[in-house]
């Protein structure tokens, strides 16, 4: 397993923290997430590689952005 720590920009609540969860853990490399609206905050275990510009590309697409 490997943790990942990212900067969001764009939560503004806890439906958008939750909604980006739900995004990133749809992943099949995604083991588990937790994304935080006040912090920016989110982390990620991975259980296998990912690149980081597939979930660059998931956190785009959900409507925010890696900072």
């Amino acid at each position: 397993m490997k943790t990942l720590n990212l900067t969001v920009d764009g939560m503004r609540c806890g439906g958008c923290s939750a909604r980006l969860q739900r995004v990133l853990e749809a992943l099949p490399q995604v083991e588990s997430c937790k994304a935080d609206h006040v912090t920016k905050a989110v982390e990620l275990v991975l259980n296998a590689d990912l690149p980081l510009e597939a979930i660059v590309k998931a956190v785009e697409g959900a409507g925010f952005k890696v900072v």
